[in-house]
């Protein structure tokens, strides 16, 4: 019998770790879909827990013994440098939807100089901490901040937020239409095609729960107002 070389024996074993680890994403994979028919994750990963993977889907989190026996849903923490590891992959996702949004259906308002900085942020009309953002728009925009709204009206669909932000989009000069309901004044009832129910959607998907929800061009998600200085170093440290 003739016995095969050390190194082809290495390459064997090495290959059936490899072959054992997609085995288990593959089972993890298929029970997923088994008990979620109805969605594909958008990622199954391995977790710094052996055996245990991370199922995502849109910024929804699931793990998951590589037998597939097991499920759960919760916070999985590094305790030596307590790091919130949901979370990142949490960040990770949404860093990968706002780096994909298309500006031509947002309401922007960019510096008039050099953009140091991007923010997604989702606003509502009536919203009381949405307008004293909104009134410090000159300073982040002095500060090389620029903002994109996604149109969020909180008290749903067909409301009079609702119109409102329709109201805002369907006008000719979208960002004059923004600044009047930022100050409180009536917008004219227009329809048009229109991103809303869009917006409402992501805002969903990516977990906001009031308004204003910012999104950093990190992917981290900060809920509520911030004074402007505030949001420039935060932005700052997590640029670093």
């Amino acid at each position: 019998m003739i016995k095969p070389p050390i190194a082809a024996l290495l390459g064997l074993v090495l290959a059936g770790i490899s072959l054992s680890a997609i085995a288990s994403e593959e089972v993890v994979r298929e029970r997923m879909q088994a008990l979620i028919p109805n969605a594909t994750p958008d990622a199954v990963v391995e977790t710094p827990v052996e055996g245990v993977f991370e199922v995502r889907y849109g910024i929804q989190v699931f793990y998951m013994s590589g037998d597939g026996k097991y499920v759960l849903e919760g916070t999985l923490v590094d305790t030596e440098t307590r790091t919130n590891l949901t979370e990142a992959s949490r960040t990770q996702a949404r860093k990968q939807v706002v780096d994909t949004l298309d500006e031509s259906r947002m309401v922007i308002y960019p510096p008039d100089g050099e953009t140091r900085h991007v923010l997604t942020v989702f606003t509502d009309a009536d919203c009381t901490f949405c307008r004293r953002m909104h009134s410090e728009m000159s300073e982040y925009n002095e500060r090389g901040i620029k903002i994109r709204y996604l149109l969020f009206p909180r008290t749903g669909i067909n409301s009079p937020s609702y119109l409102k932000a329709v109201g805002i989009w369907c006008a000719e000069d979208r960002n004059h239409a923004m600044d009047e309901a930022k100050l409180g004044r009536e917008i004219p009832v227009a329809n048009c095609d229109n991103p809303v129910q869009e917006h409402m959607a992501l805002g969903e998907q990516l977990g906001v729960r009031g308004t204003p929800a910012l999104v950093l061009e990190s992917g981290v998600m900060l809920p509520g107002y911030r004074p402007v200085a505030d949001l420039e170093r935060i932005m700052e440290q997590a640029k670093e």
